[in-house]
């Protein structure tokens, strides 16, 4: 039976807000469809099929533009909105999923192929962690194996919930999938190792936008 990535991705009125600094809304808008862009090219390389959850027209447009299934949420907590798109893809006959944000733009196909080749029971769970502790991919088979705990520091409560139901999860650890975007230095991070993602050429374009303009322009 097939696993389906699942990708929830919010509106893109005040997206990234954090790199408000740094971006103008328009290009945070752009940031993140870049990225998103990133994570179902590498999806599908893997020949997964993925559905992007969203409440944003825009987005979703976007992602059926690149293959992916969509699914409109009407404005959801993150939690609620994922258990939606389980129950959606499970409908499809999903006996798993793989629940990953769209801000990942340095992720790698052999990440996806890692992960899926560590679950290997009829039951289980694999977590990879973000640099800030939260989760930044989720495999699990069955779909419903666990409560969600998506949100801040979610990874200690996604192997808390997996204790609490003898299950000893699988952590999967890497660079390119604890990298996520929400603060500037995190753009470095593109910058030095997204060499050929769509995410990289779009900063560099910004880069080369605001050497032309000069120092006196404010994003």
């Amino acid at each position: 039976m097939p696993t389906w990535a699942i990708i929830p991705v919010k509106r893109l009125r005040g997206a990234k807000s954090s790199l408000s600094q740094t971006l103008t809304p328009e290009q945070r808008w752009e940031l993140v469809l870049c990225m998103l862009a990133d994570v179902l090219n590498a999806l599908r390389e893997t020949s997964m099929k993925a559905l992007v959850v969203s409440p944003d027209d825009g987005v979703l447009d976007f992602a059926d533009e690149h293959g992916a299934a969509c699914l409109k949420e009407p404005g959801l907590e993150l939690n609620e909105a994922l258990k939606l798109a389980i129950r959606h893809v499970s409908t499809k006959g999903a006996d798993s999923v793989l629940i990953m944000p769209a801000d990942l733009p340095l992720l790698k196909v052999a990440d996806i192929e890692n992960i899926l080749a560590m679950a290997s029971l009829h039951k289980d769970v694999v977590i990879a962690p973000s640099k800030a502790n939260g989760t930044n991919a989720l495999f699990l088979r069955p779909p419903d194996i666990i409560e969600l705990k998506f949100g801040g520091e979610s990874f200690p409560l996604h192997v808390a919930e997996c204790l609490k139901r003898d299950i000893n999860p699988h952590v999967y650890r890497s660079p390119t999938t604890a990298t996520d975007i929400d603060e500037a230095a995190d753009l470095l991070s593109v910058e030095t190792l997204g060499l050929g993602t769509r995410t990289y050429n779009f900063l560099r374009s910004l880069a080369s936008e605001m050497s032309t303009e000069g120092p006196n322009r404010r994003a």
